[in-house]
């Protein structure tokens, strides 16, 4: 054995073992609450009205008050609540991704 090995075999055994961040009781209720909000955002995204920049027929633009920030404020949202709720919830049932 190479003395660079034991070095770090040494190291390995002496450091602290891994806890962490969010404790995994935890993952369940931040899963579930994720979910839910991802899809009440959803939902929120897909009844907006159109915004007037999307929206052209003919030269002329439709009313619609949305602006593209908050299309896209609330879709973000909720692809970001849906993905970390999903990956939260697989690592509750155990598949740690």
């Amino acid at each position: 054995m190479s003395a660079s090995y034991v070095a770090l075999a040494a190291e390995h055994a002496s450091s602290p073992q891994f806890s962490p961040l969010v404790p995994r009781a935890a993952l369940t209720p931040l899963a579930i609450i994720l979910l839910i909000a991802a899809f009440i955002l959803s939902f929120a995204f897909s009844t907006l009205r159109p915004s007037t920049a999307a929206t052209t027929r003919k030269g002329q633009q439709h009313g619609g008050s949305t602006t593209l920030a908050r299309e896209v404020a609330l879709g973000g949202a909720a692809s970001i609540a849906g993905g970390v709720g999903l990956v939260l919830a697989f690592c509750a049932i155990g598949a740690n991704v």
